[in-house]
Formats: structure tokens, sequence, C-alpha cells
């Protein structure tokens, strides 16, 4: 059975609530939560370029048979 590439639907963007606890500052607590949320995203474009790399590749494999 051939493989049938069919695409990957875009992964969305994640929010993380950003309420800080009773003794947190709350701006430090917020940047904290912002350069998380940000780490997070940046992680789940490199997963989705790599999965579509992958893909591609096996399409290509496939294609051959």
């Amino acid at each position: 059975m051939a493989y049938i590439p069919t695409g990957m639907q875009a992964l969305f963007p994640i929010y993380l609530g950003r309420m800080p606890q009773k003794d947190e500052d709350r701006d430090a607590y917020d940047s904290s939560v912002a350069q998380n949320e940000n780490n997070l995203n940046q992680n789940l474009e490199l997963l989705y370029s790599k999965l579509s790399e992958l893909e591609s590749a096996l399409a290509e494999l496939t294609e051959g048979e």
C-alpha cells in the first residue's frame, strides 16, 4: 500500500495563565510565564517543521515503489 501524504493542520499557540502567587512580584511572574509560552510555541513550530520534513521524505520513498 503506497503512502499518500495528507498534510497537517497548523498548530495553535498555547496561552498560559498569568496569575502570580501571593508572594511573587506580578511583573516578574508575568515575564517568566511569557518566556515559557514563547519557548513552548517555538518548540511546537520546530516539531511541526520536522514532521513536515518526515512526511515529505516518506512520500518520496514510496513514490519509487
